[in-house]
C-alpha cells in the first residue's frame, strides 16, 4: 500500500484543538475527582480513627437525611455525595444504598479502615496530577516536573492498587456497592494496573518511550475506574432523570469497561505525532510473533466465526433474543426477557441487519488482517519474500465490506438497544446498554476504518479491525458469561440486584483488553509515539 498523505495545517490545527480539548477534560474533571478522593480520605476514612462514636455520627446523618434530603444533611454523611448533590439531588442519593455504604466504612474490621484510608490517600495523589503527564505540551515544556510525578506515581499507584485487592479479599462483595460486578472489576483493572505499570517501568529502562507511553496510558484508564464511576452517575443521572440511582449504577458499571479501555486509547492517540514522517522501527518480537500464532489459528478462528454467526442466528432469528437460553430465566428478570422479546419482534429488520451483520463482519474481518499482515507492516517483508503478497484490491475489497458490515451492525444493536430501553425500580435492570454501548462503539470503529482506508494508513486499519474484532463477538461472550454463571451458586439477592445480567453485560466487551493490548505494541504505536 502506498505511503500515508500528510495531513493538511487546517487537519493538523483540528487535530491539536481536539487532542487539547480531550487532555484538558480528562485533567479537569480527575484533577476535581482527587481533590475530593483527598478530603474524603483525610475526613470520612479517618473518622473511625478520631472519633470514638463514628458509627453513632453517621447513623444520625443518614437518619436526618432520610428524613430531610437536602444539601446540608447530605454533607454530613459524606463531602462526595454532596458534590454529588449539587448536580442532581440529595434525594436521588438519600433513597440508595449508598447511606448504608457510608455506615459500613465505620463499623468494618479495623484492618479493613486502615487499608480503605491508605488507597484512598494515595490513590488521591494519582487522579491529582496523573492526568498532566499524558499532556504533550506540559511533558516537553515541563519535562523535570514529568518525571518527578512519574516516579511518585509508580510508587504510589502499586500501593493504592494493593491496598484494595487486599482490601477485595477481605471482603464479601455484598459489602460493596453494586456488589459482584463491582468487586469482579476492581480485580480485573486493579491486577492490569499494576502489570501495566510494571511494564511501563521495564519499557523504560529499554528506553522504548513509545511502548513507556501507551502502557502509563493504560493504568491510566484502569485507575479512572472509581472516579469515572462516580462521574457517570452525573452525566447519565442529566438524560436519565426518571431512573433511580440503584438502576442508574448498574446501567455505569454496563458501560465502565469500554470506557476505560477507550480513554486508554484516546490517551495514546493523543501523545502520537502523527504530522511526522513515519519512522519505521523493527516491529516488537511479541507483535511478530503474536502475527504468527494468529495466521497458523486462522482456520479455528473461522471455524469460531460459523459458531458465532450460527448461535446468533439461532437465537435472534429462531428462539427471540436471550429468552431462547435456558439460563435467562435463571438469572434474568422476566419483565426484561419480555420486554426485549418484544422488541426484536417489532424490529425484524434491525434485528436481521443485526444478526447477519455482525455474523457475516467477524469472518470478514480475519480476511482483511490477513491481508493486511501479508501486504503491509508485521510480516510483510516475509509474506514478499515467500511470494504471497496478497493483491491489494481484494485488501480493499475485505476491507470496505468489513467496514460497512460492521457499520450496518452496529446501528442495528443501537436502534434495538435504544426499543429495550431503561426503566424505574430495576424492572428492566439495565435494559439495553450492552447493545447501544457496543453497537455504537462498533459504528465508530466502522468509521474509523473507512477513514484510515481512504487515507491510506494500513497501521490505524490494522488498529481499528482488531478493535472490531474484539467487539463483534459481544453477543455471543454474553451468552456463555449468562450460561456460565447459571451453573455457580449466585445467591438470590445477587440475582435480585440485577447481577445475573449485568455481569455478562460487562464481560461481553472483554475481549477490548486484547484489543489495547495490542494497541500497546502494534505497528501505529511504535512508528508515530
Amino acid at each position: 500500500m502506498s505511503t500515508a498523505p500528510a495531513l493538511t495545517p487546517a487537519q493538523n490545527a483540528a487535530r491539536r484543538w481536539l487532542s487539547l480539548t480531550f487532555i484538558l477534560v480528562i485533567v479537569a474533571s480527575m484533577g476535581l475527582s482527587g481533590w475530593f478522593a483527598l478530603y474524603e480520605g483525610s475526613t470520612r476514612f479517618l473518622l473511625p480513627f478520631t472519633a470514638d462514636d463514628a458509627t453513632a455520627l453517621v447513623s444520625r446523618a443518614v437518619t436526618d437525611t432520610r428524613a430531610h434530603p437536602s444539601l446540608d444533611t447530605i454533607r454530613r454523611v459524606s463531602e462526595e455525595t454532596w458534590a454529588l448533590s449539587l448536580v442532581t439531588s440529595p434525594q436521588r442519593f438519600a433513597d440508595s444504598r449508598i447511606m448504608e455504604q457510608g455506615i459500613y466504612y465505620t463499623t468494618m474490621p479495623r484492618t479493613n479502615q486502615v487499608l480503605m484510608a491508605v488507597h484512598v490517600l494515595f490513590g488521591s495523589f494519582c487522579m491529582l496530577v496523573g492526568g498532566l503527564q499524558f499532556w504533550p505540551g506540559f511533558r516537553k515544556r515541563f519535562m523535570k516536573a514529568h518525571r518527578i510525578i512519574g516516579t511518585i506515581y509508580v510508587v504510589t499507584v502499586p500501593v493504592s492498587v494493593v491496598t484494595v485487592l487486599v482490601y477485595m479479599a477481605r471482603t464479601p462483595p455484598h459489602h460493596i456497592y453494586a456488589h459482584l460486578v463491582a468487586w469482579i472489576a476492581l480485580w480485573v483493572f486493579g491486577g492490569l494496573a499494576l502489570v501495566a505499570v510494571a511494564m511501563a517501568v521495564r519499557a523504560l529502562k529499554a528506553r522504548r518511550i513509545f511502548e513507556h507511553q501507551a502502557w502509563m496510558a493504560l493504568s491510566f484508564g484502569c485507575l479512572m475506574v472509581a472516579p469515572l464511576l462516580r462521574l457517570d452517575w452525573v452525566l447519565l443521572a442529566q438524560f436519565l432523570p426518571h431512573i433511580d440511582q440503584e438502576t442508574l449504577n448498574l446501567v455505569t458499571m454496563g458501560i465502565m469497561l469500554p470506557q476505560t479501555m477507550l480513554i486508554s486509547y484516546g490517551l495514546i492517540l493523543v501523545n502520537r505525532q502523527n504530522p511526522r514522517p513515519m519512522r519505521q522501527r523493527v516491529p516488537a518480537t511479541l507483535a511478530r510473533t503474536s502475527a504468527t500464532t494468529f495466521l497458523r489459528l486462522m482456520p479455528g478462528l473461522f471455524g469460531m466465526a460459523v459458531l458465532f454467526a450460527g448461535l446468533n442466528v439461532w437465537l435472534y432469528e429462531v428462539r427471540g433474543g436471550i429468552s431462547g437460553l435456558a439460563a435467562a430465566a435463571k438469572l434474568l428478570p422476566v419483565a426484561l426477557l419480555q420486554r426485549e422479546q418484544s422488541v426484536l419482534a417489532s424490529h425484524p429488520l434491525s434485528t436481521l441487519l443485526f444478526t447477519f451483520g455482525i455474523s457475516l463482519a467477524f469472518p470478514l474481518g480475519l480476511v482483511a488482517v490477513k491481508r493486511l499482515l501479508r501486504t503491509s507492516g508485521t510480516l510483510a517483508a516475509d509474506s514478499a519474500a515467500a511470494g504471497h503478497e496478497a493483491s491489494v484490491p481484494a485488501t480493499d475489497i475485505a476491507i470496505i465490506a468489513t467496514a460497512l458490515l460492521s457499520l450496518v451492525s452496529g446501528i442495528g444493536a443501537s436502534i434495538l438497544g435504544w426499543g429495550i430501553g431503561l426503566a424505574p425500580n430495576a424492572e428492566w435492570v439495565s435494559g439495553g446498554t450492552p447493545y447501544v454501548v457496543n453497537g455504537l462503539v462498533i459504528a465508530g470503529f466502522s468509521l474509523r476504518l473507512l477513514a484510515a482506508r481512504a487515507a491510506k494508513q494500513p497501521a490505524q486499519m490494522k488498529e481499528s479491525l482488531v478493535f472490531l474484532l474484539c467487539l463483534l463477538p459481544f453477543p455471543t461472550l454474553f451468552f456463555i458469561t449468562l450460561e456460565a454463571m447459571s451453573l455457580l451458586p449466585v445467591p438470590a439477592d445477587y440475582i435480585a440486584a440485577g447481577q445475573g445480567f449485568v455481569v455478562p453485560a460487562g464481560f461481553s466487551g472483554a475481549l477490548l483488553f486484547l484489543a489495547i493490548l495490542y494497541v500497546v505494541h502494534g505497528q501505529a504505536t511504535r512508528e508515530h509515539n
